[in-house]
């Protein structure tokens, strides 16, 4: 059973008016055969076709410039970057509603869904309240939106139930003259309470949400860049590998921060995820019962020397896509663990002209160390509205029917 939508953000700039952030929800059964029908598992160098999918409707838009963050109840954050206010979206209920400001704004961040509270760290990571003058970033890397049951004050008033808490950043900041080499290029929540990040320069290091405490977990890197999802059906972590992002490697993390060593492989990768051109944002995203969503977004540019401006040689057509490939855990041949892929999705987002004098520039950020995000709007996908999908019935057919051109860029914020 497949029991959640999947939900890209796109963003609309254009040369007047407000930034657009629009929410468009994806099915993903059509990313799956059915179980009569599954592909057997494929050889590490097999390739999957691409099929063209129409672009869904948009479920809801955001004006602003927005964070988005997934909790673990599905319920989506969004945090302004410039008042630092706070709503939360409910998709399942379609209503919104206010949350307490956040302490400190955070420009590139990170986020982590643990129980019902949900952790935001900055990307790069730097000692509380540094003065970098006219550069200037937050003054708090590190906090979390803590979840509490509401009680009454001040007489009939109600408690938010919900506050955000400030909180330490990791210690290697404290490393004379860290910058961009502190950068937060692999992380993953590891049980009940631990948040488990690594640098390429400090090593890795665990937060104990309990104790709000970092430890040093060793001098070596995560093998896996972005964000590892946990599959509980099999007690591995899966994420893309460090080494190639275009393959889907397998990992034990549950006793790496005790025992303090790399984790052990469990699946040495399944490769066929690479996309035509280097992807500014990557993604692994855990639907349930076993199966994953891979995401690759990437760019493709024509450029035409037709402006007549003198601050620019050429115009470009660009256009953006994103391919979703479903993924199949399974164990087999004596609890050997396989990696299936099944169906992969391309949407693509009609072309935008862009000319620095003609048109308002969209800036374009790689976050994520794959991007997954170096500076700019970079987005992830979601996990987020429940729903109970019978993989061997013929009548689960892709929800979205109609075809809609749109000029917006695809960004996946997913990650929360």
């Amino acid at each position: 059973m497949i029991r959640r939508f999947l939900y890209m953000v796109d963003i609309f700039d254009k040369s007047h008016g407000p930034i657009s952030r629009r929410l468009r929800r994806i099915n993903p059964s059509h990313l799956f055969y059915p179980n009569d029908a599954l592909p057997v598992p494929q050889s590490s160098s097999s390739a999957t076709v691409v099929e063209d999918a129409p672009l869904p409707p948009i479920d809801m838009t955001f004006c602003g410039s927005t964070e988005f963050m997934r909790r673990s109840d599905d319920k989506i954050v969004s945090v302004d970057r410039t008042t630092r206010r706070a709503i939360l979206y409910d998709p399942a209920e379609h209503t919104v509603r206010v949350l307490p400001s956040m302490v400190e704004y955070k420009f590139w961040t990170k986020s982590f869904a643990v129980g019902d509270d949900l952790y935001v760290m900055e990307t790069i990571p730097l000692p509380d309240k540094v003065d970098l003058g006219r550069d200037a970033r937050p003054g708090r890397s590190f906090e979390a939106l803590i979840h509490r049951e509401p009680r009454p004050v001040d007489g009939d008033r109600i408690e938010d139930e919900c506050y955000w808490r400030p909180l330490p950043p990791p210690p290697y900041v404290h490393a004379a003259g860290i910058r961009t080499d502190g950068q937060i290029c692999g992380y993953a929540v590891v049980g009940e309470s631990h948040i488990l990040v690594s640098t390429h320069s400090y090593g890795a290091y665990s937060f104990d949400t309990a104790s709000a405490a970092w430890s040093k977990v060793g001098d070596w890197a995560l093998p896996f860049c972005g964000r590892a999802e946990f599959v509980p059906e099999h007690g591995l972590w899966l994420g893309l590998s460090v080494a190639d992002d275009g393959v889907l490697g397998a990992w034990d993390l549950s006793s790496t921060i005790h025992q303090q060593q790399p984790p052990p492989v469990a699946h040495h990768g399944c490769k066929g995820f690479a996309v035509p051109e280097v992807p500014y944002a990557s993604h692994v995203v855990h639907l349930g019962a076993g199966k994953l969503c891979v995401a690759k977004l990437f760019m493709v540019a024509h450029h035409r020397e037709t402006c007549s401006h003198s601050c620019c040689d050429f115009d470009s057509d660009k256009r953006y896509f994103a391919i979703l490939t479903g993924v199949e855990v399974v164990r087999c041949n004596g609890d050997k663990v396989d990696i299936i892929k099944h169906k992969s999705c391309r949407y693509s987002f009609a072309p935008l002209t862009f000319c620095f004098k003609c048109v308002f520039p969209i800036p374009m950020l790689l976050m994520d160390c794959i991007l997954s995000q170096a500076v700019v709007l970079v987005k992830k996908l979601y996990v987020i509205h429940e729903i109970a999908w019978d993989s061997n019935s013929s009548r689960n057919k892709t929800l979205f029917e109609h075809k809609e051109k749109s000029p917006f860029k695809p960004i996946f914020h997913w990650q929360n």
